[in-house]
C-alpha cells in the first residue's frame, strides 16, 4: 500500500477534528487579545491558520516513534531489541478498508484540484486587470497627495493606474506594488476621500498583504474545504483592515474625516456594477464596516504593559496547547493488516541466513504501533509484559518468518505478530552487500 496514500487520508481525517479545535482556540485567544489592538488579534488569527494547516501532517511521523533501538538497552548483541511503550491511551493508528482509504484520497484529490483551479482563476483575473489598466493621470493636488502617501508609507516604487473593472481602490503585484483606482476616481472624490484611499491602499502595500494574502491561500489549498478554514481566512482578513484603518489613520488622515470618507466609499460602492473576483486586496475586502468605524472614532483605552503581556501569554500558551493536544492525538491511517500479511507471507527466503555476529545489524527504519488488546486496555490498574519473536530479515530489510519465541498471551502474541509483520528495515551486510539474518524482536507491552 502507498504510504503517500494513506498520509493524505489520514491528513485529511485529522482536518476534519483538529480544524474546529484550533478554530475554537484562535477564536479565545482573539477574544482576550481584543484589548491588546487588531494588530495581536491578526497575529493570532494567523498563527491559528497555520497550526490548522501543519499540525494534521504530523501523523507522518507516528510510525517512527514510540521504538528505541537496542543499544539504548544495553542488551546481548546477538538480539535485535525494540520496545514500544504504551500507555494508557489507544494506539494512534486506525485500520480502515481500502475501498474507503482510496475514496477518501480520490475525495482529497478532486479537492485539492478543485480550490487549486479557483486559486489559478483568480490569479488569472488579477493579472488581466493589470493587463487592461492604463496609467492614472492625476490632477496636481491628487498628485501630490499620491507622493504623499508613498513618502509616509516608504514604498517609493509604488505605481497607480486606472482600471474600468475595479469598483474601488485595490491593491496587487508580486514584486512591484500596484494600486488600481476606478477610471476618473479622483474626480469623483474630494481630497480627503482620495488621501484615505490612498493612505490605507498604501498601508496594504507596506505590510506585504497582496503577497502575504497569497501564501496564505497556496499554503491552506489541502483544507480549503473546512469551513473552519473559510472562517480563518476571514477573520484574519477583519483584521488585516483594521490594522490598516489603524495606520492610515495614525499616519495621513484625521479620525472622523476617514470614516466619512470610508462611509461614503461604502454606499459608491454598493451601487456600482462593477464586480471583481480577482485576488486584488481592496478597501472592503472585510464586511465590517461598522465595526471598523467605532474602532477609528473610539478613543480606546490602552492597557498597561503588565495585561497586555499576561494576555499575550495566555493566548500563546491556549494555541501551544490546543496544537500540543492535537499532534499528540493526531490519527494515523493504516490499511487492513491483513493486506501486509499476505504479501509478507508470499515473501519467500531463498537466500542464505547469516547470524547476528557475523554481519553489521540491521536497522529499523519504519515501525507501526501494536495494537493493545482491549481486554487489558480497560482493565484498571498498571500492566506490563514483554512478547519476544524471532524472525528473518532478508536482504531487502523485510521481516519472513516471524515466530512467537516467548508468549505473552494469544491477543498480545496476535498484535505483536501482525505489528512486526509491516516492520521495515535496512538489511544487514556482510563484506557491504545487503543479506538475510536471524533476529529476535521484544515488545513490551506497557500500561501506566
Amino acid at each position: 500500500m502507498n504510504r503517500f496514500v494513506c498520509f493524505v487520508v489520514a491528513y485529511l481525517v485529522n482536518s476534519l477534528w483538529q480544524a474546529p479545535l484550533f478554530g475554537g482556540a484562535g477564536w479565545l485567544a482573539s477574544r482576550m487579545l481584543k484589548k491588546v489592538g487588531p494588530q495581536a488579534q491578526h497575529v493570532a488569527w494567523v498563527a491559528t491558520l497555520w497550526l490548522t494547516i501543519v499540525i494534521p501532517a504530523l501523523s507522518l511521523f507516528h510510525a517512527f516513534m514510540g521504538f528505541t533501538p537496542n543499544e539504548a538497552n544495553g542488551l546481548a548483541p546477538r538480539s535485535i531489541v525494540f520496545i514500544s511503550a504504551q500507555s494508557s491511551a489507544t494506539s494512534g493508528s486506525t485500520v480502515l478498508p481500502m475501498a474507503l482509504i482510496w475514496s477518501l484520497f480520490w475525495l482529497t484529490f478532486c479537492s485539492l484540484l478543485y480550490f487549486a483551479a479557483r486559486l489559478i482563476l483568480s490569479l488569472y483575473q488579477t493579472s488581466r486587470l493589470l493587463r487592461d489598466s492604463s496609467s492614472a493621470v492625476l490632477a496636481l493636488q491628487y498628485d501630490e497627495i499620491w507622493n504623499r502617501c508613498k513618502r509616509t508609507f516608504a514604498v517609493d516604487n509604488a505605481e497607480i493606474r486606472s482600471s474600468r473593472q475595479v469598483p474601488g481602490p485595490v491593491t496587487l503585484g508580486l514584486c512591484r506594488p500596484v494600486l488600481l483606482i476606478p477610471d476618473a476616481f479622483a474626480n469623483r472624490c474630494t481630497s480627503s476621500d482620495f488621501l484615505t484611499a490612498l493612505g490605507h491602499e498604501c498601508a496594504h502595500m507596506q505590510r506585504h498583504d497582496f503577497q502575504k494574502n497569497l501564501i496564505y491561500e497556496i499554503a491552506s489549498l489541502a483544507i480549503s474545504f473546512h469551513p473552519v478554514t473559510w472562517m480563518l481566512k476571514s477573520k484574519i482578513a477583519e483584521t488585516r483592515e483594521m490594522i490598516c484603518d489603524a495606520m492610515a489613520v495614525k499616519k495621513v488622515v484625521d479620525p472622523q474625516v476617514y470614516a466619512q470618507s470610508l462611509l461614503r466609499f461604502a454606499t459608491e460602492i454598493a451601487t456600482s456594477r462593477r464586480a471583481t473576483s480577482s485576488h486584488a486586496i481592496g478597501i472592503f475586502d472585510a464586511n465590517i464596516l461598522e465595526e471598523r468605524i467605532m474602532l477609528i472614532r473610539t478613543k480606546k483605552r490602552n492597557p498597561s504593559q503588565a495585561v497586555r503581556y499576561s494576555l499575550l501569554l495566555f493566548s500563546i500558551l491556549l494555541l501551544l496547547s490546543a496544537a500540543t493536544g492535537a499532534a499528540v492525538r493526531a490519527i494515523d491511517i493504516k490499511p487492513p493488516i491483513k493486506a501486509h500479511v499476505a504479501a509478507a507471507e508470499q515473501t519467500k527466503v531463498n537466500e542464505h541466513v547469516y547470524s547476528i555476529k557475523e554481519v553489521s545489524p540491521p536497522k529499523l527504519v519504519w515501525a507501526p504501533d501494536p495494537v493493545y488488546p482491549k481486554r487489558v486496555h480497560d482493565a484498571k490498574g498498571p500492566f506490563e509484559g514483554v512478547c519476544v519473536l524471532k524472525l528473518i530479515v532478508d536482504s531487502l530489510g523485510k521481516p519472513n518468518d516471524v515466530q512467537i519465541v516467548r508468549s505473552l498471551g494469544p491477543d498480545f502474541d496476535e498484535s505483536a505478530l501482525n505489528a512486526v509483520r509491516q516492520y521495515r528495515f535496512s538489511p544487514a551486510k556482510r563484506n557491504d552487500i545487503p543479506v538475510a539474518v536471524a533476529v529476535h524482536i521484544e515488545v513490551n507491552f506497557k500500561k501506566y
